[in-house]
């Protein structure tokens, strides 16, 4: 139930209602319904919510060396506008499996330039 309470307050702060008035308008449905014990279990469940959201939402750039992130954003100009991100909306990461080269994961795509990639392709077509 509290998941329910949780997902309407999240379609409402994403329909651009403020967040201080939805609690607000939660918190006096609940109150009317005689539920307001599990307003705690409503917050977590927005959290949880939030997270969910957030992960999907999230574009992360792996690199070999923080010294190719720069190279890598001037790169995916294209790919940026494709995505209708800004290259400072991008999480960058340190990936130790890299050897050089980028990968770009969020928003459901993959843009792999990795060294990694073609070093794979390389062996699995020596070996089969």
């Amino acid at each position: 139930m509290e998941h329910s309470y949780a997902q309407a307050l999240w379609q409402m702060v994403e329909k651009g209602m403020k967040p201080k008035e939805v609690v607000a308008k939660i918190r006096e449905v609940l109150e009317k319904r005689g539920r307001l014990s599990i307003l705690p279990k409503v917050g977590r469940a927005f959290a949880r919510i939030a997270a969910r959201e957030g992960a999907r939402r999230a574009v992360v750039l792996s690199v070999a060396r923080e010294k190719d992130a720069a190279g890598a954003k001037r790169e995916m100009k294209d790919i940026f506008r494709e995505m209708g991100i800004e290259a400072g909306d991008v999480e960058v990461r340190l990936d130790e499996t890299l050897i050089g080269g980028w990968r770009l994961e969020g928003r459901e795509r993959l843009h792999d330039a990795s060294y990694k990639k073609y070093l794979l392709s390389v062996y699995n077509r020596a070996t089969t």
